[in-house]
């Protein structure tokens, strides 16, 4: 028996058009190697031939006669014309053609967008994003400073030895959110305690904000830092030469003091109890309930408690417990 590719080279037509005739006499083959039967080869030579008619197609053995239904191709494989007439092409089911190999189906972008292009929209995507995250940075930090922690900017010498003009400390937030000031505390208060208010501009207000933000100075100062010497209840008083502080009847050693003693500052004695809205107890004054007595380490320039009188604890903005800034100054408090 022939084979596929034999019958086609006999013909001169490729082996895909015998094989297509096969399929439609109901002889399908799998490859251009498969075997013929002469009767069904002589019947494929005959409709490629020369389309031979009706009557040359009689002669055959019946078995082979193709008939309509038989010759009809299948529904997925359009046939080039033959003896029956011309076979029209199966319609399109609206199925896509596969993507070429390589292509991402997923880009938005259609195939043929340059490269350029692309990148171009990529780094307008990302000078898009920066103000979005400049502005997500801010609102973090304004949530920091608001809730947590602040660097403050000492402006004075009150606080000398232990803090100097130019230093920056951190202050956090919480610790007086779930207790109460504790004795020796470096505390940060805010300026109204003394009665005073500034009305500024709406602008040099924004300014101060975002200055405050850093932790540098405003020009103005809006806060004041000192230490808390005293606490609710406690009877205090400050005298003697050199000075000496004493707390419910105990002298407290203040190493921290400039130059480790203080031999002319002004005093707080019984006498100065009522000027100072306290309550006199033996030669001392005692300290309200729900404030705290502050005083500057700096004792001999320093307008704290012993001008003021204590202060509420809710004017409290936070304590002090490390300086940031200058490195040289790095050091706990």
């Amino acid at each position: 028996m022939p084979r596929v590719h034999e019958v086609a080279k006999e013909l001169g037509v490729p082996s895909r058009e015998v094989i297509a005739e096969l399929n439609a006499l109901g002889h399908p083959v799998t490859s251009h190697a498969s075997s013929v039967d002469a009767d069904t080869a002589a019947v494929v030579k005959a409709r490629i031939g020369n389309g031979a008619a009706a009557s040359a197609v009689d002669d055959q053995p019946a078995a082979a006669h193709p008939t309509p239904e038989d010759d009809a191709p299948p529904a997925d494989q359009p046939t080039r014309p033959s003896a029956w007439g011309p076979v029209v092409a199966p319609p399109t089911t609206g199925a896509s053609e596969p993507a070429p190999a390589g292509e991402d189906l997923s880009s938005s972008e259609p195939a043929g967008a340059p490269v350029r292009d692309r990148g171009r929209s990529r780094v307008t995507r990302q000078l898009l994003e920066i103000p979005i995250l400049v502005g997500l940075a801010f609102v973090i930090a304004i949530v920091i400073k608001t809730f947590l922690a602040q660097a403050f900017y000492i402006p004075s010498p009150s606080m000398r030895p232990t803090l100097v003009e130019g230093d920056r400390v951190l202050v956090e937030k919480l610790s007086y959110r779930f207790g109460n000031p504790d004795r020796g505390d470096v505390v940060v208060f805010a300026k109204e305690v003394f009665g005073v208010s500034q009305d500024l501009p709406w602008q040099e207000d924004v300014r101060n904000f975002f200055r405050e933000l850093l932790g540098l100075p405003t020009g103005t100062e809006e806060d004041y830092i000192k230490r808390v010497v005293g606490v609710s209840g406690d009877v205090i008083r400050y005298a003697g030469e050199p000075r000496r502080l004493t707390v419910n009847g105990d002298v407290v050693e203040e190493p921290y003091l400039r130059k480790g003693a203080d031999r002319s500052s002004q005093t707080l004695t019984g006498r100065d109890c009522e000027r100072l809205d306290m309550e006199r107890k033996a030669r001392g004054c005692i300290v309200p309930a729900g404030r705290v007595f502050v005083m500057g380490d700096n004792r001999g320039n320093s307008e704290d408690s012993r001008v003021i009188g204590p202060i509420e604890e809710d004017h409290i903005v936070g304590r002090a417990f490390v300086v940031i800034w200058p490195f040289r100054n790095w050091s706990g408090l």
